[in-house]
């Protein structure tokens, strides 16, 4: 084997490995399914939960991926800067879960089920500003329906967030 090949597989070799370590701290930085973001807690239809809060860009492609399991009364909430059709879908996302589209009322638009690894998207049929994802089956397990409130307390993140703090 010549220098030139030699040196061409050794950069090779080097540059996979390196593609690798940043790969593997990427996935560590933004796979961590220990890593919680904030809770908050929030009223749904009179059952009151401890959910997390999803408001950055960054938080809100992340979601709950990568996550093997979810308490039965956990779950995400997603804040938006302002109501507008939202799209979800489950690419990289492991358990089954239930979305409950909210606008800025508080008011529940929609409720939909979305099965593990699906490429299917969730569209909200109205502009909402917040999404709720439960474990599947939790909207009616609990018997929240459509038309239901969420109330949402202020927060330093979003003073924007009022309207349904009733």
């Amino acid at each position: 084997m010549d220098i030139k090949r030699r040196c061409g597989f050794s950069f090779l070799l080097i540059l996979f490995m390196c593609m690798g370590v940043v790969c593997t701290g990427i996935r560590a930085v933004y796979c961590d399914a220990s890593k919680r973001n904030k809770i908050v807690p929030i009223n749904v239809a009179g059952i009151e939960l401890e959910i997390e809060l999803a408001t950055t860009p960054e938080e809100h492609i992340l979601g709950l991926m990568y996550r093997d399991r979810l308490g039965d009364n956990e779950g995400m909430l997603f804040v938006f800067p302002k109501e507008k059709h939202l799209s979800f879908w489950m690419k990289d996302t492991r358990i089954p879960l239930s979305i409950a589209f909210i606008n800025a009322d508080g008011r529940i638009v929609q409720i939909e089920s979305m099965k593990p690894y699906s490429l299917d998207t969730h569209v909200s049929r109205e502009k909402a500003k917040y999404a709720l994802e439960m474990n599947d089956g939790w909207f009616k397990t609990h018997k929240v329906k459509e038309d239901d409130m969420v109330k949402i307390p202020l927060t330093s993140d979003d003073k924007k967030m009022t309207g349904n703090a009733r």
